[in-house]
């Protein structure tokens, strides 16, 4: 049995409670990151906001759907009840990223300013997210019994030796929360929080990948998901050389012209 949390009315998954909170955090996160950096109003934050995340939960939706095709071409009403739950980060990331790129381009505002504040709040919602897969047993380690192992249960409640899948991730987002704020109090050229929580994020759960306990399709020794990770990986690299050319090129010219 699943912890619940008690709303008077109904009864909540603490998971699903946790996921929502991580939703708001992440947004509040954005939202004043975007206010001190003097980039965007209220109302334009919640425009996008609303575009990103529309799109976000289609795509987590599509992602996981697409993952688990064999249950759900047998279930096909399952499909579109997302109270049933089964929602995939790396679609909705996917999904929100090009959102936020059609977004940028058509109401005219800056893609990359709008990214770091992503960023940053996908860092707070994932380290609370997290923690709704520790409660839950969600995304649970492999099962080890190396001296890190702790007791832990997975989705079905078996409790065994687990590799503290969970307790990593929430150290790691905390961490990377901390230092992208770190990094942003220098004020750094637009883009260059996104690139580094790319870089960093998708490289860690590439790693940690292996170290996952949950079914999931598989090419080889590698989830899908650890693919997924290393075109982000890719993706992070060419933006970040483009960002070094670019600053590059600049000081070139300011040095040209003085």
């Amino acid at each position: 049995m699943h912890p619940t949390v008690d709303l008077f009315f109904f009864e909540l998954p603490s998971y699903t409670a946790l996921v929502m909170l991580g939703c708001a955090a992440g947004l509040i996160t954005a939202y004043l990151y975007l206010r001190w950096r003097r980039v965007a109003g209220r109302r334009r934050f919640l425009d996008a906001a609303l575009v990103v995340f529309v799109a976000a939960w289609l795509g987590g939706r599509a992602y996981h759907v697409a993952l688990n095709w064999d249950y759900y071409a047998a279930r096909p009403d399952e499909i579109a009840q997302f109270g049933l739950g089964g929602l995939a980060l790396r679609g909705a990331f996917i999904a929100g990223a090009l959102a936020l790129v059609a977004y940028a381009r058509v109401r005219g505002v800056s893609f990359t300013s709008f990214a770091d504040a992503s960023a940053l709040g996908l860092c707070s919602g994932q380290a609370i997210g997290w923690y709704g897969a520790l409660v839950h047993g969600a995304n649970y380690g492999v099962v080890s019994e190396n001296r890190f192992a702790l007791d832990l249960a997975d989705l079905y409640g078996l409790i065994q030796p687990r590799f503290p899948l969970q307790h990593i991730e929430i150290v790691l987002f905390i961490t990377l929360f901390i230092g992208l704020l770190m990094l942003a109090s220098r004020k750094p050229r637009a883009g260059v929080l996104c690139v580094v929580y790319l870089l960093g994020a998708s490289s860690a759960q590439f790693i940690l990948g292996f170290q996952r306990g949950d079914a999931t399709v598989r090419l080889g020794a590698w989830r899908v998901d650890q693919l997924v990770d290393v075109g982000l990986i890719l993706l992070a690299l060419v933006l970040g050389a483009r960002q070094t050319l670019t600053t590059r090129s600049e000081l070139i010219a300011h040095v040209e012209t003085h």
